[in-house]
């Protein structure tokens, strides 16, 4: 795949994380066949569960309700994702590392983590890299200020982690 087509679907996976109702974090993904999207996802909830403020707010309740934005979008794929690439706007945890590679994706693209992300996430970032080689996963990941906005024809949704992503295209 082109890093035109990559960026692009990285945008389009940070649009998408604007539709979490997450207040602290916001994930979108995006599963794609060649450059055909198979499916989308954010982390939120499981449906018909409420999301009310006092859950969201609750950091321990928040964490056992949510489903990630990598396991919505294989959940909603209805198909074998066996070769396929998943876009991501964060790099994924263990947990969801394990679940893409059972599924026999072929590649894994992020956006680049900041560095307080990596402050508190680095040991499972690199579980999920050994993993990865492990299994033979392909790995891509770009600095935001790679990530190609104007292909991906993005608008601005409510969303922080979206509006924190894309912040410098904002003033434009």
């Amino acid at each position: 795949m082109s890093r035109k087509w990559d960026t692009r679907f990285l945008g389009l996976a940070a649009h998408i994380s604007g539709w979490s109702k997450d207040p602290s974090s916001q994930v979108g993904a995006v599963i794609t066949d060649g450059n055909r999207i198979i499916s989308l996802g954010y982390n939120g909830f499981a449906a018909g569960v409420a999301d009310k403020p006092e859950r969201l707010a609750d950091r321990n309740c928040k964490l056992n309700l949510t489903i990630h934005a990598e396991e919505n979008a294989m959940i909603f794929a209805k198909r074998d994702l066996t070769g396929c690439t998943v876009y991501v706007t964060h790099p994924p945890c263990p947990r969801c590392a394990s679940k893409l590679i059972q599924e026999e994706v072929r590649r894994i693209v992020y956006i680049a983590p900041s560095d307080d992300f990596l402050s508190r996430w680095a040991a499972d970032l690199e579980l999920s890299q050994e993993m990865y080689r492990e299994a033979g996963i392909e790995i891509s990941s770009y600095a935001i200020e790679n990530i190609d906005i104007g292909s991906a024809g993005i608008t601005v949704a409510p969303g922080g982690f979206f509006r924190s992503v894309l912040s410098r295209f904002l003033a434009d």
